[in-house]
């Protein structure tokens, strides 16, 4: 049976306040900042299916997983969640109330992204074949096939490192974790259309 799961997630949950990818390079204009999740905004998660091994506090979402906090959407095939129980999440706890995650817990330690990633922000986008979300070191790794858009402008690679709280980004096309080069020959391309970088 194909049933609709839904969590919705207050507080600061998922991901870390201002996630933006500084693009250095011109015509991204406001160095992907609408690529943004507000720790303060209730965030929902809907998949086909949700899986729960409280004893290892991981939560997985699989099948047509979608996203949605404030104008941020992020899609993928596989979302898995690992998550920390705080004190009142051992064993002999009340047990969580609607909406959380399961383990009453207040923290998400990591977020694994795999197949079709897709986040979307306002006019930008950023694709990916897997994203990790590191919140311990506020870094997140976006790998395979990495396109980011704003508009017309375009920039692939083969890995994108973002530090969350510097908004300091790297995009690679060689020495990938492995991975196969980026499909512009082992180079990073990005095409830049004329008019499109913001007056000022």
């Amino acid at each position: 049976m194909n049933n609709l799961v839904r969590a919705c997630l207050t507080g600061a949950l998922l991901l870390a306040p201002n996630l933006a990818v500084a693009q250095q390079a011109g015509g991204f204009g406001n160095s992907f900042g609408g690529l943004q999740v507000q720790g303060d905004q209730p965030i929902t998660i809907e998949s086909n299916q949700l899986d729960v091994d409280d004893a290892q506090s991981v939560a997985t979402f699989s099948g047509d997983v979608e996203v949605v906090q404030g104008e941020t959407l992020l899609r993928t095939a596989r979302l898995i969640v690992h998550y920390v129980r705080n004190a009142e999440g051992e064993a002999g706890a009340q047990p969580a109330a609607a909406g959380n995650m399961p383990g009453n817990s207040s923290d998400i330690d990591r977020l694994e992204a795999e197949g079709d990633v897709y986040v979307k922000s306002a006019d930008q986008v950023a694709t990916s074949n897997r994203a990790d979300f590191d919140m311990k070191t506020q870094i997140v790794v976006m790998t395979g096939d990495v396109v980011l858009t704003q508009g017309p402008n375009v920039a692939t690679g083969c890995r994108l490192t973002i530090n969350m709280e510097t908004s300091v980004a790297q995009l690679q096309s060689q020495n990938c974790g492995g991975g196969a080069p980026a499909s512009g020959g082992g180079r990073v391309r990005m095409l830049l259309s004329p008019g499109s970088q913001p007056n000022g």
